[in-house]
């Protein structure tokens, strides 16, 4: 038996990697076999105090209100509550969003009055002009193409009867009629522009 036994203990011990894992393995069966061991064990008891009575002198319900003792316990007193508020929380406070006075608004009123009626309709067909003008000189004519008539307006190419929108006012759109050899006419409600390569935003007569 005893030769049996060095005989196997030679045989272990002859390759150390194979011996080490062993005793690794080893190790790490006995910490699993005594952690199985220590959970199962574990105690059922708990452990509760004894439940004290209340204090005297602490804080006792009496006459259905909290907060009061035996020594200091005074009359009742009786609050009553306003039944309609003193502040509406919807209302808007006129120091923060002040309304205008009547006597702003009759003067905003006059004014408009004053204008729409000092202006007859060519003075206002004139202003409209000066206004289209304004727009279509921030226009920029790049390129155009008579074959398949296109042209180049700031960077971005419109076909014929394309619809091309002002630079600072997306409401106004200006319709591209014409496409010329170096310019292109522009229409807007039935006042055409011509746009030029050279000189552009002169308007057509």
């Amino acid at each position: 038996m005893v030769l049996v036994l060095r005989r196997l203990w030679i045989q272990i011990t002859s390759d150390r990697k194979r011996f080490g894992i062993l005793c690794a393995m080893l190790a790490v069966g006995l910490l699993l076999w005594a952690r199985i061991i220590v959970t199962s064990n574990l105690p059922r008891t708990a452990v509760a105090n004894d439940p004290k009575p209340p204090a005297r002198g602490g804080l006792q319900p009496r006459g259905g209100v909290w907060g009061t003792s035996d020594k200091h316990q005074g009359p009742p007193v009786r609050v009553e509550m306003s039944r309609l508020p003193l502040r509406d929380p919807f209302l808007i406070s006129a120091q923060h969003f002040p309304k205008p006075t009547p006597v702003d608004m009759l003067a905003q009123d006059q004014a408009k009055l004053r204008r729409d009626t000092t202006e007859n309709p060519e003075q206002a067909e004139a202003r409209l002009i000066d206004q289209l003008r304004a727009l279509i000189e921030r226009f920029e004519l790049e390129a155009v193409m008579q074959g398949r008539p296109m042209a180049v307006i700031n960077g971005r190419t419109y076909r014929l009867l394309d619809w091309i929108p002002a630079i600072e006012n997306s409401k106004i759109r200006f319709q591209l009629v014409e496409v010329g050899h170096r310019s292109v006419v522009l229409e807007f409600e039935g006042r055409r522009f011509e746009l030029e390569m050279e000189h552009p935003g002169s308007a057509q007569r």
